[in-house]
């Protein structure tokens, strides 16, 4: 088959991730949701969709992880052309990033398909998930509200990282869940970590979900440890709901021997070299 567009889907990287309570106000505009801020970069490496018109739509899923993925109608690239009513086409998709992973794999294929047909609809891209308008424009960002507030950061470079998944997947609603019971109310405003470099920015923020997804799979702790522990390592963090983790490292060469040191010691876990942010 030829495939008339090719377009890749890059792994969303939540450097910071503040989360607040649930909103339980029915009348309010984010109810059921939890009002979050967020900065957010974008890694090179990437799944890749390919797509060609057909009779009707179709998946075929290829790749190292293709084979944790359902190809059917539930797939969102299948429900990204059914939001932006495009007729029907053949999705393929080669899926190089780890399921239910934290890195918005399936946000950044439907925003993929979004991109080929040149769809830039916030609400269209907010109505298939909150990761994916920003997974859209696919830029540094602060990302605020439910997903739909975006505040693009152009000037602040890119960072050597190391990508670790220990190979669990994590239910993104059961992360939230057991925030929830964790939560206590201060009545604190949401920081947005807005100033400085790139790497100042990260390490004054946090990530709110990264003790109730500990709790969950206590292997995320390991990882992070793990991270820490290597030479030049200079933050490592949980990104989103889990449990992929990442750490940033002084240099391409640290990043590199980090990423080695660790396939060493876990050589089950997924573990790759990246570099993150804007050129």
């Amino acid at each position: 088959m030829t495939y008339e567009y090719q377009e890749r889907a890059k792994a969303k990287i939540n450097l910071t991730l503040h989360v607040d309570s649930k909103v339980n106000d029915i009348s309010h505009s984010q109810y059921g949701y939890h009002p979050l801020n967020s900065l957010v970069v974008f890694s090179d490496i990437a799944d890749e969709i390919l797509i060609a018109p057909s009779k009707e739509n179709k998946i075929s899923i290829t790749g190292p992880f293709g084979h944790m993925l359902n190809a059917n109608e539930s797939n969102s690239t299948i429900q990204a052309l059914k939001a932006i009513n495009r007729t029907p086409q053949h999705v393929k998709l080669v899926k190089n990033l780890p399921v239910s992973a934290g890195i918005g794999g399936g946000s950044a294929n439907a925003a993929a398909i979004m991109r080929i047909f040149n769809t830039e609809s916030i609400q269209a891209a907010l109505s298939l998930g909150a990761d994916v308008p920003v997974c859209l424009f696919s830029k540094t960002a602060q990302m605020g509200g439910i997903g739909e507030n975006l505040s693009f950061c152009p000037g602040l470079g890119q960072l050597n990282a190391v990508l670790v998944n220990p190979r669990v997947s994590l239910s993104t609603a059961k992360v939230f869940k057991a925030f929830d019971e964790m939560f206590v109310e201060d009545g604190s405003v949401l920081p947005t970590t807005s100033e400085g470099s790139l790497l100042i920015r990260a390490i004054n923020g946090r990530n709110d979900l990264e003790a109730a997804a500990i709790l969950l799979e206590p292997i995320i702790g390991d990882v992070l440890n793990v991270i820490n522990n290597q030479t030049g390592c200079c933050l490592a963090r949980m990104s989103g709901s889990g449990p992929t983790c990442y750490g940033l490292f002084k240099d391409a060469e640290a990043s590199l021997k980090a990423a080695n040191a660790i396939r060493s010691i876990a050589p089950d876990w997924w573990c790759e070299t990246t570099i993150l942010g804007d050129k």
